[in-house]
């Protein structure tokens, strides 16, 4: 389900600038999700292109499964990326949970996917996943010269380099200390959240502090 959107594409004036007035979106808190084809690079250079349109199809309707069944308010697609996003309407502890599970879930299916690859002779897919909670903004980019919605803000950005870091870690899931914290705040007892208990402080590309984060390897079991 896509949200509704307050942005007002204006045209710019012949300067370059836009025109006064504009309504931009508001920020909202949010929980993002990245998930990946560890390895995307390799594939395509030992596939035929319709063989990549073929992985990538099966990829999102994997992921399309698992963020549908989460309740994603926001979901889309950048080449071999998924970016997923539950806005701060319910909780955000509630929604950090979501976003979790719908990350086990998709693990979960791959695994599955992979099990029948296997046994058709193709080569197994790994994807990483990484997710945070934070401030962002949704909306369509200002200019007039078209494009869909998206979202933006520091917290996509973390998400998007904790899904790197699932290859430095070697771990199938990472997630930021904060995420850990605000589902731990809302479901004490959940039994997710045993499987993060080793914490990593890591330096992301960009950013000048370290990020307190946590990461666990899935497990073959749904949510």
């Amino acid at each position: 389900m896509h949200p509704q959107f307050t942005a007002e594409s204006t045209p710019a004036n012949a300067n370059g600038g836009f025109v006064p007035g504009l309504r931009l979106p508001r920020a909202t808190a949010a929980v993002a999700l990245f998930a990946d084809i560890v390895g995307y690079t390799e594939h395509c250079e030992r596939l035929d292109p319709e063989e990549v349109f073929l992985l990538l199809s099966e990829f999102y309707r994997h992921a399309g499964r698992a963020t549908a069944a989460q309740d994603a308010d926001f979901v889309d697609h950048f080449g071999d990326e998924v970016l997923a996003v539950w806005k701060h309407e319910a909780p955000l502890g509630q929604q950090a949970l979501k976003a979790l599970r719908c990350g086990f879930t998709l693990q979960a299916d791959i695994a599955q996917w992979n099990e029948w690859r296997r046994r058709n002779g193709l080569e197994p897919v790994k994807v990483g996943i990484g997710i945070h909670a934070g401030p962002v903004v949704l909306g369509r980019p200002l200019g007039g010269y078209g494009g869909g919605a998206s979202v933006f803000g520091d917290t996509v950005n973390i998400a998007s380099r904790l899904e790197r870091q699932t290859r430095l870690i070697g771990a199938d899931i990472v997630i930021s200390d904060r995420l850990y914290r605000l589902i731990q705040a809302a479901s004490p007892g959940e039994r997710l959240l045993d499987r993060f208990a080793r914490t990593l402080s890591v330096s992301l590309s960009g950013r000048a502090q370290p990020l307190q984060v946590r990461y666990a390897a899935a497990k073959l079991e749904l949510f």
